[in-house]
């Protein structure tokens, strides 16, 4: 309880609630802006946090995360256009709503089901923590290790084309950190005799630019305006809210559902929104009422956009391996402040946890009211051109990047890899295991040599731990499952 208490007041703090108001209102711009998604603005406000205390910082990011989610379903809603990857979902019924003439009926929906979403999220945390806890009290350095290769190896089968290319990327990810000092004997590694690369390439440049910059030149290389016109406000809040209550099973099947794949590392809000619409298409009644305008398509989607995030903090926090992108983002903000997610989090920081809890939930509230009372607005925001939201982008990387350090080369470091982002988006190689492989790879790294040195079978105690050993059958059952797969489908294309 007094872990509890200390949370509480964190949270009551005039920083904390002024730094959580920001963070909402920056979110609700971004998630109504199509191609900034809060995943990118989480990246380029994180340099902006590194002079911050962990708790303000922490406010910051999570409001912007809790908040983008909901603004980018209101102009799914409105426009047909998606704030942000995972609110795809939104639009196959909610936009239909909106030409139906019930554009507030379905943006009331959204707004209740986030928080619903939101709450079961936190509640989730809260009650698997401790068991969580109490299964990594049992790893080792050979876990761990196992632990960042499977982290690396699940977000590149979900996130790039073919696994292959998301194994290649997360590499090169892990061969970027070997740059700088030894993290055992000391000395410097590929250095090229310079001061800059001596201490190594830092994670914050080049994820500005793989994951931020990135982005922006693909929204200018593919111009356009955000939208053109928009649809009228009509319809009842108040009969979207009543459709939520109406639907509570539904809600919490969503929820479920949207849970086990957050747990699942690298899967995210993207495939549990489309997992649980397809669920409810396939066992609600009357189900031809799908995509034509159904609140229950909204409800679903937008329910599994919002719980999911239970899922992903999970592992996030008690073994440091990123249940999504967002999730990734959170764990730099952490190592930039000194913090290292898993057992020790939970035993010593028991406090910063259900603060992150309690601001995520908060977060998700103010985002859901703001969307309610600012939609009005929104159509002004989503009339800017590409050519106009490009560039603030691309420039606030390089205010971002110099922050950090006040490194003129962390900028070229960020263009570099803007391109290189750019060019791997194109070719089917998906920037997020580089980042992950930045962030695991020194964690593989110095459990690696941990385990050797601790270790009298040399390599083979990676296989002969239990643990490990299951960890590593679950990565090679990952690296197998599409050939697997194909195997299992190849007799029935036979048949037919």
């Amino acid at each position: 309880m007094e872990q509890i208490f200390a949370a509480l007041h964190a949270v009551s703090q005039g920083q904390t609630l002024l730094m959580m108001v920001i963070g909402v209102l920056i979110g609700m711009v971004v998630g109504v802006l199509p191609g900034i998604g809060g995943v990118q603005t989480m990246v380029l406000m994180l340099p902006f946090t590194w002079k911050m205390d962990i708790i303000p910082a922490l406010s910051l990011l999570l409001s912007i995360y809790g908040t983008a989610k909901v603004g980018g379903s209101l102009t799914a809603i409105l426009f047909n256009i998606p704030g942000d990857n995972p609110n795809a979902v939104t639009l196959i019924d909610g936009y239909p709503m909106a030409k139906n003439g019930k554009a507030r009926t379905a943006i009331a929906a959204s707004a209740t089901v986030s928080i619903i979403g939101g709450l079961f999220s936190c509640i989730s945390l809260l009650v698997f923590l401790p068991l969580m806890y109490q299964i990594i009290l049992l790893f080792g350095p050979a876990e761990f290790f196992m632990l960042a290769l499977f982290g690396l190896t699940a977000i590149s089968a979900v996130s790039a084309k073919t696994i292959f290319k998301g194994l290649l990327t997360g590499a090169i990810g892990m061969l970027i950190v070997t740059i700088g000092f030894h993290p055992t004997v000391g000395y410097a590694r590929y250095s090229l005799g310079t001061f800059y690369l001596r201490e190594g390439i830092h994670m914050i440049p080049v994820m500005l630019g793989t994951l931020g910059m990135s982005e922006a030149i693909k929204i200018w290389m593919e111009g356009g305006s955000v939208v053109t016109k928009g649809i009228p406000l009509r319809g009842s809040i108040l009969e979207g809210i009543m459709a939520c209550f109406k639907n509570i099973p539904l809600i919490m099947r969503s929820c479920l559902i949207a849970w086990v794949i957050g747990v699942a590392p690298g899967a995210g809000a993207t495939v549990a929104g489309f997992i649980s619409y397809a669920s409810a298409a396939k066992t609600c009644k009357n189900p031809e009422t799908f995509g034509k305008g159904d609140v229950r398509g909204v409800i679903a989607g937008d329910t599994a956009l919002n719980a999911v995030s239970g899922g992903d903090f999970l592992p996030t926090i008690t073994i440091g391996i990123p249940g999504s992108t967002a999730m990734a983002i959170l764990l730099v903000a952490l190592a930039l402040h000194g913090i290292s997610p898993g057992p020790q989090l939970v035993k010593l920081r028991l406090d910063l946890v259900y603060f992150i809890v309690f601001i995520f939930f908060i977060a998700h509230i103010f985002g859901a009211l703001s969307v309610v009372g600012f939609s009005p607005l929104v159509e002004k925001l989503t009339k800017l051109r590409a050519e106009m939201i490009s560039p603030i982008v691309i420039i606030l990387c390089f205010v971002a990047s110099y922050n950090a350090r006040e490194y003129w080369q962390d900028m070229l470091v960020t263009t570099v890899f803007g391109i290189l982002g750019y060019y791997m988006r194109k070719y089917g190689y998906h920037p997020v295991p580089l980042v992950l492989g930045l962030i695991l790879g020194p964690i593989a790294e110095i459990s690696f040599f941990q385990a050797l040195a601790f270790s009298k079978n040399g390599i083979w105690v990676f296989f002969t731990r239990i643990p490990s050993l299951i960890i590593f059958l679950c990565i090679l059952a990952v690296i197998l499952w599409p050939y697997i797969e194909k195997l299992y489908k190849k007799p029935k294309t036979s048949d037919g």
